[in-house]
């Protein structure tokens, strides 16, 4: 267990430019590990699996980076974008991730504002390791409507 805990130090001081899905691994494999030990599991090789499984899954969730960028851009085409049929793209050179989005008509649903749109994320995971995970790309269709405190609420189709 000291040895697990050092090798967890050493790379936190090492890496001092952690990105959110080093971390996330971080977090993942201590949590599982932990929750493995506390389980009375004792077989070292059950350990390690544990430890990886955590670490792949806590990067997982924590890489949702150009997710966000990706939010943001689209409500801002929507608060931006006229009332007619307009696209918007984004991407990231860094990752090679890249994101559509498109509205097609704008229209007062009662006293809210609302536009159709259609938006695709074109996202590749591939950490913690190269070539693992693959594309995510997912369209989807809906609406979404502007309330008065000025957020926009999606309505998918």
């Amino acid at each position: 267990m000291r040895i697990i805990l050092l090798i967890l130090i050493s790379l936190l001081i090492t890496n001092c430019t952690a990105t959110r899905s080093n971390v996330g691994a971080t977090l993942g494999a201590t949590t599982t590990t932990g929750a493995c030990v506390a389980m009375g599991v004792d077989n070292p090789y059950a350990i390690a699996a544990c430890a990886v499984t955590g670490a792949f899954s806590g990067a997982e969730i924590m890489y949702n980076s150009d997710y966000d960028v990706h939010n943001a851009v689209f409500v801002d085409h929507l608060n931006t974008g006229p009332g007619t049929s307009s696209y918007t793209n984004w991407f990231n050179s860094k990752t090679g991730n890249s994101g559509i989005i498109h509205t097609t008509s704008s229209y007062l649903k009662g006293p809210f504002k609302c536009k159709d749109y259609s938006a695709t994320v074109d996202i590749t995971n591939n950490w913690p390791l190269i070539g693992v995970g693959g594309v995510n790309r997912n369209t989807i269709f809906g609406i979404a409507c502007q309330k008065p405190d000025g957020q926009w609420v999606e309505y998918k189709g």
